[in-house]
């Protein structure tokens, strides 16, 4: 589905649910950002957003803080903040396009999504985010390279930290290099919780649409196949 303003991605906005009621969460899914952005948005009612609001307070401000710098050195693209889509709507890369509609509409009860994510740090799929140009696989002015800045900055710790909130029976990794890389050593002190972590070895960009599909099966609750790529 292309990234363009007045798509069904962006249309249906007005009746996407971003605050959903408190649920038990049982598995939560790892995937990187998309580089590809939906344009457009609309301003969203104030409120804490479903990953923030897991987090206590002092790593909820530590995330913003972590946020507002990359803001600040980032560019004058950075995004828009009246306008604003679901994290799911607006990244739409050929992974993001393997996942239908219905998948996300349709997911069952305890699957969280989170995204890692050049700007954010972190967010979960139905939280709201800007436009951006940003993504933890290129440098920033001042920054370098985001995945090892974010890094460095407690990005695993964060993680950690979110998982610990939210205790979910598994949390299923398919993040690509630079986005893992950003949040290595999260699974450490982890406890209660399996990490299970899945690669594409050898297939590079071809690896996307393999993540989409495994992301849908995640939501509607389907069994998974053994990856023969799984660490």
């Amino acid at each position: 589905m292309p990234c363009t303003p007045g798509s069904a991605r962006e249309r249906d906005f007005s009746r996407t649910r971003l605050v959903v009621p408190v649920e038990a969460i049982h598995v939560v899914v790892l995937i990187p950002e998309s580089t590809r952005k939906a344009k457009g948005g609309e301003p969203v009612a104030a409120g804490t957003p479903v990953l923030e609001d897991a987090l206590p307070r002092d790593a909820r401000r530590r995330l913003e803080v972590l946020r507002d710098q990359v803001r600040a050195a980032g560019p004058e693209s950075i995004g828009n903040p009246a306008e604003l889509l679901p994290a799911y709507r607006r990244f739409c890369g050929n992974m993001y396009r393997a996942i239908p509609d219905e998948a996300w509409g349709l997911r069952i009860p305890g699957v969280e999504v989170v995204m890692v994510s050049g700007l954010y740090g972190l967010v979960a799929s139905r939280d709201p985010v800007v436009g951006y140009e940003v993504s933890m696989a290129e440098p920033v002015e001042r920054l370098g390279k985001l995945n090892r800045w974010w890094h460095d900055h407690g990005l695993p710790v964060l993680l950690r930290t979110y998982l610990e909130a939210v205790h979910p029976d598994q949390v299923l990794d398919i993040l690509s290099l630079e986005y893992r890389e950003a949040v290595e050593g999260y699974a450490s002190a982890l406890r209660g919780t399996k990490v299970r972590r899945i690669d594409f070895r050898g297939l590079g960009r071809g690896s996307q649409p393999r993540r989409g599909k495994l992301v849908a099966k995640v939501l509607r609750g389907e069994p998974l196949v053994k990856e023969k790529d799984e660490d």
